[in-house]
């Protein structure tokens, strides 16, 4: 695993000042209900103001919908996709991952683990708003897959010649990596949130491993 840099003070705050918007305003929404919520209040009940909240959400459904996963720096792609091709692809992407959920620290895991329990609350009461949701998580997905399928024309440049199976192999690596995220996350809530969430990743892919080796059988 790679060892990664705590975030400084400026990323912390401005981190802390996001998810207390987006607390704010699913709350104020479960409360009061969805429509009647107001910006002022939303930013009044985060202690900031409105020009503040607009900094860092366009709009009250916005910052109800919360702010699709950012995912790994540049850098740490392109480590990714010059990786020697010894390295399984999943535990590829476990580094990958890994160097973005350790750039949290351990409280901003467990507000946005709340969150996302309170965000999964107030949308199904109403579903347009699960549907904006999903298609924002479907944007980082498709970015996702785009940097999976870099990897895989690397290990095996045959596949430039058959996109179709090169688009359903990376888009398969990629939902058997969020799904190890997932259970990773899993883990780590039924711990109360003790112990680093990355640990709960690398276990995670390692019975992703074990698993894939009891199929090969």
């Amino acid at each position: 695993m790679t060892d990664v840099k705590e975030p400084g003070l400026r990323e912390r705050k401005r981190v802390a000042t996001r998810l207390a918007i987006e607390r704010a305003a699913l709350d104020l929404s479960l409360d009061k209900g969805y429509e009647n919520v107001t910006v002022d209040e939303i930013a009044d009940a985060a202690d900031v103001s409105p020009r503040t909240f607009f900094n860092y959400f366009p709009s009250k459904e916005a910052a109800v919908i919360g702010h699709a996963p950012e995912g790994p720096d540049p850098e740490k792609i392109e480590a990714f996709l010059e990786a020697s091709a010894k390295q399984p692809i999943l535990d590829g992407i476990r580094d990958l991952l890994s160097s973005f959920l350790d750039a949290k620290s351990d409280e901003d895991a467990r507000a946005t683990h709340q969150l996302q329990e309170t965000r999964m609350r107030l949308m199904l009461q109403n579903p347009h708003l699960f549907r904006q949701r999903m298609e924002t998580m479907e944007d980082a997905t498709k970015k996702m897959i785009e940097v999976v399928s870099k990897r895989l024309l690397v290990l095996d440049p045959a596949l430039e010649s058959d996109p179709t199976t090169l688009r359903e192999r990376a888009r398969l690596v990629v939902f058997v990596s969020f799904a190890g995220v997932r259970n990773a996350w899993a883990s780590w809530a039924e711990r109360g949130g003790s112990g680093r969430l990355t640990e709960c990743l690398e276990r995670s892919f390692e019975q992703l491993h074990q698993l894939s080796s009891q199929v090969n059988v």
